[in-house]
């Protein structure tokens, strides 16, 4: 993790009797005076290669900084040196090191690594008490504490700066106080003493912010989603996303989802903004301007909400399809032009087309009375591309 002083008795043997290491220049700093050969490098072909060209070495000691079993550099190193006797020995983790200097109990912890890796942070410290991020580097600190100001999200940050090293330091700051303080390498846990635990919740239509902006029903966004029916990392466009209401149900279901809110109306971009930060959603990215030419720069999703296409509807599902051909797409009609139009498309395309109407109705008081008012019907189509044998 850091200096010698944390290497276990077990590390030590292992380098004792090594007659080579591999690893990073600033880990190979822990063995410099053991006068043995050394190899800079953390790349598992450049290492793979190091190693046939140096077969006069009978054991070789590949020293990683992090945890052997998140996300590091074992894993890839293992698939690579098939033939070789490999002993992974793993030592005292950051997340480990650092609760025990908090007082935190790791089990209270959601973990996250962001070294080199673009994850959403904020939802998480929405659901949790407390959140541990592994960085790639020190200044990500100052990225994440602006983000959390900028959600307005009420917390605590503890940074840890070259933990285990003889000039380590935890900084203790609120996320809009923090100034960039922090050396290379970085960890930090944040601590949230209201989590609000959305995650797998459903939110009811009086949840959003709502304006004249017409939003998915609570009734049809049920069965959107079940349709829609994403993975856990999966990434979703929601085209012509109104106030938002289906870009944040998708984002509560999963933190690793990725959805992008696309919308070319103000007073749309406006309420999905709002929404976005009242839910502290940042898995959720709000792109404006007309689709298909908005989703040009976004990466393939794996699945495509149209709640509203300005008339594109054909030229959006090209587009998708362009970017991943077996997308999965869902889109809802309330007029006959749309459902025809739909069929048409779906034939053109040689898509699969399923489709369901739904006809909901809702209680009202009036009076002493209560009234059961009906909602438009709606139609649900799901399109995906036909499999050779339909």
């Amino acid at each position: 993790m850091g200096g010698a002083g944390t290497l276990t008795a077990e590390a030590r043997d292992a380098i004792a009797a090594s007659d080579a290491f591999i690893g990073a220049a600033r880990v190979l700093e822990s063995v410099k005076d053991s006068g043995k050969p050394m190899y800079v490098s953390y790349k598992p072909v450049e290492i793979a290669e190091y190693l046939s060209e140096h077969s006069e070495y009978s054991s070789v000691s590949v020293l990683l900084s992090g945890d052997t079993s998140f996300y590091s550099g074992a894993k890839k190193l293992r698939d690579r040196l098939s033939g070789y006797e490999i002993i992974t020995l793993p030592g005292i983790s950051t997340l480990s090191y650092m609760c025990a200097k908090l007082g935190i109990a790791a089990e209270d912890t959601d973990v996250v690594s962001l070294h080199g890796i673009d994850k959403s942070i904020v939802c998480r410290v929405r659901d949790s008490r407390y959140t541990f991020a592994l960085l790639g580097r020190a200044a990500d600190a100052l990225r994440i504490c602006s983000e959390l100001g900028e959600y307005g999200a009420e917390c605590r940050v503890y940074i840890g700066s070259r933990l285990g090293y003889e000039d380590e330091r935890i900084i203790t700051t609120a996320p809009e106080s923090y100034t960039g303080e922090a050396a290379d390498p970085a960890a930090v846990i944040i601590e949230n003493c209201s989590p609000k635990c959305l995650l797998g919740k459903h939110p009811s239509d009086g949840d959003f912010i709502r304006g004249k902006v017409p939003m998915t029903k609570e009734s049809v966004r049920a069965l959107v989603l079940a349709a829609l029916d994403p993975d856990r990392e999966s990434v979703i466009y929601d085209i012509g996303s109104g106030t938002g209401s289906i870009s944040i149900a998708l984002s509560l279901i999963s933190h690793d989802i990725t959805v992008y809110a696309v919308e070319r109306g103000e007073e749309a971009l406006r309420l999905t903004e709002e929404n976005r930060r009242k839910f502290l959603a940042d898995n959720v990215r709000i792109v404006g301007g007309d689709a298909p030419a908005a989703l040009e720069k976004l990466p393939a999703p794996d699945r495509v909400f149209i709640g509203g296409s300005g008339g594109n509807l054909r030229e959006i599902i090209e587009a998708v399809l362009g970017k991943n051909g077996d997308a999965k797409i869902v889109l809802t009609a309330v007029t006959l032009e749309t459902l025809s139009e739909t069929v048409r498309i779906a034939e053109r395309l040689r898509l699969s087309c399923e489709t369901s109407l739904i006809s909901a109705a809702r209680s009202r008081n009036a009076g002493r009375s209560t009234l059961i008012l009906g909602e438009n019907p709606v139609y649900i189509f799901t399109l995906r591309r036909m499999s050779d044998d339909e």
